[in-house]
């Protein structure tokens, strides 16, 4: 019956492995899939609007250079094919001839352009300029193209619906275009004009009204203009990372559980494979079994009546909270064997033994001697005994603390409370018990500090472990002691 119970769990936690890793692999392609989703649709984005200034930059080449054609199909008269030139495009705001120095022989209105930009240096090609004012309050683009072997046509076009026409495309806060020129003047700039003086060009992430932006450029035209763009931050690869870390750290607790059930090494029961436990129930001792990693795996009746005071369910709880004499021991034997164990009211015997199968210790049975009426009547018993006696009589455990003292040894000693090691009573004695340890016989000691003879007896259990001293004092009285000097 047991065994098959130890097949289901090993059979349950491989049917649980076998899905959690397929949810880990499939999460983790999905992640990939969604991941190449939103980086392909964010650089649809960022097509989109290359390709939209692009067209913008290739329509205002070709406008200028359609105009330029027409002035020299007709050179005699310029003036009247430069008023004309308005009617060829509603955005222009500005026609000029130039000569190749800048300066302007004609033009329509009759004022100069803010060209700041050495224009004339660049190759006799036509080039979309920067911006400057048009005089009512909107932005207008420069354009140059060649007109004969000295001179330039220089048009200004309003960028107003081109400005309009980025917004309405990219209108929510996903992905936001802005678009310098290259004098680094805001052509289009989404946001607040106070939020200007906080961007730089520079940045990798760009905060802005609780919302943080990945930002990226690219270079457009020639000379090159500056496109931002300002994909809004989405943490996807933050929760991405906690998602696959979380379910790697399950799928390995479900793997090492399965490894345990499978060879059963986080369990001491598989030494007790024919053996029904709730038989320990019936005993009077109280039975503890622990696991090779020093947890609780089992405890009857008894051992949860014993250590009631201490906690209610053993099952899972560390062994050293128990028994507290358990270390961390490099010496192995240490660990075993006969001990004491000190309650609030009463000490236990116990026997810590290893389980071992096969050369493997798997765990440790630890069987605690029961605390019967007897052993507490005999024990109140000798407290009485010990209270009556005229001599000093205080009672040590292994540890050379203070069980238990009487009047006389309270009046001969000072202060002896229950727990008090015996160095802080006394050194001169402490000493001399630990030199007397392991004697069987009574040893005289005269304290000199005292001026008190007295004797020692080593107390030890029945398979010869030491287990405390006793120590008699049976000098008198300090005022009798001066009596007798006195006389």
């Amino acid at each position: 019956m047991k065994k098959s119970l130890e097949i289901n769990s090993a059979l349950f936690m491989f049917i649980a492995l076998f899905f959690l890793s397929a949810m880990t692999l499939l999460f983790m392609l999905e992640f990939r899939f969604s991941r190449g989703i939103m980086t392909d649709y964010e650089e649809s984005l960022r097509r989109a609007a290359v390709n939209k200034t692009n067209l913008f930059f290739n329509n205002l080449r070709a406008g200028a250079e359609g105009a330029a054609r027409e002035l020299a199909r007709r050179p005699e008269d310029r003036d009247a094919v430069l008023a004309k030139m308005f009617t060829f495009d509603s955005r222009i705001t500005g026609v000029y001839i130039l000569d190749s120095g800048g300066e302007i022989l004609s033009g329509v209105p009759d004022r100069r352009l803010k060209i700041t930009e050495k224009w004339f240096l660049l190759p006799r090609e036509t080039a979309v300029l920067g911006v400057s004012g048009n005089g009512a309050g909107q932005m207008a683009v420069s354009v140059v193209t060649p007109l004969g072997e000295e001179e330039w046509l220089a048009l200004g076009y309003n960028v107003t619906g081109f400005q309009q026409e980025i917004l309405q495309e990219f209108p929510g806060d996903t992905c936001k275009v802005a678009l310098f020129d290259q004098n680094n003047y805001p052509v289009i700039w989404p946001f607040s004009p106070e939020k200007l003086d906080q961007f730089t060009g520079r940045e990798e992430k760009f905060h802005l009204d609780g919302m943080r932006y990945d930002v990226s450029a690219v270079k457009v035209g020639r000379p090159p203009w500056n496109l931002y763009f300002f994909l809004r931050e989405n943490n996807f690869d933050t929760y991405r990372m906690i998602t696959i870390m979380f379910l790697l750290f399950a799928l390995y607790c479900c793997l090492y559980q399965f490894l345990v059930e499978l060879w059963r090494v986080n369990s001491a029961r598989s030494y007790f494979e024919n053996i029904d436990f709730t038989i320990f129930d019936y005993l009077h001792e109280g039975v503890i079994i622990s696991n090779n990693a020093g947890r609780i795996v089992f405890a009857n009746q008894a051992a949860h009546e014993i250590f009631s005071e201490r906690r209610a369910v053993l099952e899972g709880l560390p062994l050293k909270e128990i028994l507290g004499y358990i270390e961390n021991s490099g010496d192995e034997k240490s660990r075993y064997g006969t001990i004491t164990l000190k309650m609030s009211d009463r000490l236990l015997e116990a026997v810590h033994s290893p389980i071992v199968k096969k050369g493997k210790v798997l765990g440790a049975l630890t069987v605690v001697g029961a605390d019967g009426k007897e052993g507490k009547t005999c024990r109140s018993v000798l407290g009485k005994l010990i209270d009556a006696l005229p001599l000093g009589v205080v009672h040590l455990d292994r540890n050379h603390k203070v069980v238990q003292a009487n009047l006389m040894a309270r009046w001969y000693l000072g202060s002896l409370e229950t727990g008090m090691s015996i160095d802080e009573v006394d050194p001169e004695l402490a000493g001399f018990i630990y030199r007397s340890m392991g004697s069987g016989s009574l040893k005289p000691v005269q304290l000199a500090s005292r001026d008190l003879p007295g004797e020692v007896v080593g107390v030890y259990t029945e398979d010869g472990t030491y287990a405390g001293a006793l120590v008699l004092i049976n000098g008198a009285p300090e005022t009798d002691r001066l009596e007798r000097s006195r006389n």
